[in-house]
């Protein structure tokens, strides 16, 4: 997929957004080489969430453990602990 023809990403910050995760992981390339995204549903459309910081996956295992190790159906609250660009994602279900 071309990255024109990519979703947007979703930019999570201390204000909750909800997500429902539509798929399983795949790569999509970045400047600094690829990276793991998932496709997710929010009240404002349709995106893809970069899953490789830590905090987010972190968050992520146990509810993907939880789901047999599915992505695809786990709803989501994210946000950040702070407005800091390098503040840690927390993930809860939903």
């Amino acid at each position: 997929m071309a990255a024109q023809d990519r979703k947007p990403n979703l930019k999570v910050g201390v204000e909750p957004v909800s997500a429902d995760i539509l798929s399983e992981p795949y790569v999509v390339m970045t400047a600094r080489g690829y990276a793991p995204v998932v496709d997710v549903k929010t009240a404002q459309g349709d995106f893809i969430l970069y899953i490789s910081s830590k905090s987010i996956s972190e968050g992520l295992e146990p509810l993907v453990k939880a789901a047999d190790g599915r992505f695809t159906g786990l709803k989501l609250r994210l946000k950040k602990e702070s407005d800091d660009q390098m503040a840690k994602y927390i993930v809860e279900k939903q």
